[in-house]
């Protein structure tokens, strides 16, 4: 009776393992598909490269015990933080599909010879020697803004008195983007004189172009949205040969937050003020 019992037993023991290897065999990844929202040449390679790394490390393993953790960390070490995990998807029995985005890189804060760069998320990407973006061109030098140094990967923040300006800038760039003319403005610098008392807040933001033509913008704290419309609807009123000198000046009479005064936008062919010797 023993040995019948046994015989059972060991018969069920073999069927169990019979199985567990055929289900393995037919339940092992088999695919990787990796697809990205990417607009360079840069990330396409970024995109290659976990794809690479997937199937090198986790092709023809267990897809039942695949966990999608590893995909996320694979895209943090192939991406260098330039690649963000938007879905990880198993299919049944043996297709893994991994799409990502990539995260472009607009502004670079200069502070003490370095370039913290910024990418379209808020976070710090990269901190470089020289303003260079990882798609050919530059970005958009920032500099004038008083923070403290990030690491790679941080939310970049600024200090309290500069956050209104910070969010100008967004505005500003944001503006630039829907008129496709993010790549013309090179350089803006943040000048503020008295940040610190509300009652004395005169500030401005220079902002040089590849054509030659500078913005000046008043405040740039107060009513930017208004203030950056008149001045681009000038810029793009201006004749070709006419944005190579001169400066678009927006002025705002009263000052501080929530000011009503009125806003003049105007077309100079001068020097600007802020260059004059």
């Amino acid at each position: 009776m023993r040995s019948k019992k046994f015989i059972i037993v060991y018969a069920i023991a073999i069927f169990l393992i019979v199985v567990l290897i055929t289900v393995n065999a037919v339940c092992s990844v088999s695919q990787f598909e990796v697809t990205g929202e990417t607009g360079s040449a840069f990330g396409e390679a970024r995109v290659e490269l976990v794809q690479n790394r997937l199937d090198e490390e986790y092709r023809g393993k267990s897809y039942l015990f695949f966990q999608e953790e590893s995909v996320y960390d694979i895209v943090a070490q192939e991406g260098g933080g330039y690649l963000e995990v938007v879905s990880v998807q198993k299919h049944f029995p043996n297709k893994v599909s991994v799409r990502v985005h990539e995260k472009y890189e607009t502004f670079a804060f200069e502070k003490d010879g370095k370039y913290y760069v910024i990418g379209d998320d808020g976070t710090v990407l990269a901190v470089k020697d020289e303003n260079v973006s990882n798609i050919p061109g530059t970005n958009l030098e920032v500099v004038g803004f008083s923070f403290d140094i990030p690491s790679v990967g941080d939310v970049f923040t600024v200090d309290p008195a500069c956050e209104d300006a910070y969010k100008s800038l967004q505005i500003f760039y944001a503006a630039l983007q829907e008129r496709g003319l993010s790549d013309n403005a090179i350089r803006l610098e943040y000048d503020s004189m008295g940040a610190s008392d509300p009652n004395f807040n005169f500030s401005w933001f220079y902002v040089d172009t590849v054509e030659g033509v500078h913005f000046w913008i008043d405040n740039p704290g107060s009513r930017m949205s208004e203030k950056v419309k008149m001045a681009l609807d000038i810029y793009d009123g201006l004749q070709e040969g006419q944005r190579t000198y001169g400066y678009i000046s927006v002025m705002e009479t009263g000052i501080g937050e929530g000011s009503t005064g009125q806003i003049t936008a105007s077309f100079s062919e001068d020097v600007p003020p802020i260059e004059r010797a």
